[in-house]
């Protein structure tokens, strides 16, 4: 019975601390939107062998588009004229639009493995 992050049907936006707001247990210290912004609650991760751009199927980008901290960056797959994403780990806040917002389906090619102890950016 313990919380889990999915980001099948959002992610955690940056500029939002409604749940640190009304959280009723107190797990969820109140943060300001600064301080929100440099706390990492995860770290993604590419799987390539559902990556789009790496398998040769299309080109792609929304990961590295969408990503709010600048932590992913598409760079050319070596022998190909794809991109594809990688994740620094240092820049990573764990938000989840990433995986949210990939197109592979029905499983995400870029998943975020939650952190047991968040830690500040």
């Amino acid at each position: 019975m313990q919380p889990v992050m999915g980001y099948e049907k959002g992610y955690c936006r940056p500029e939002c601390t409604a749940c640190s707001q009304v959280c009723p247990a107190g797990a969820i210290k109140p943060v300001t939107v600064e301080q929100k912004q440099t706390i990492r609650i995860g770290v993604a991760k590419v799987n390539l062998d559902l990556c789009l751009p790496a398998q040769g199927k299309d080109s792609c980008g929304n990961c590295s588009y969408h990503c709010p901290s600048g932590a992913i960056r598409m760079v050319r797959q070596q022998g190909s004229r794809m991109q594809i994403p990688t994740v620094s780990e240092d820049r990573c806040i764990g938000c989840g639009a990433c995986e949210n917002l990939c197109p592979s389906r029905p499983i995400s090619a870029i998943t975020v493995n939650g952190l047991s102890i968040h830690h500040n950016a």
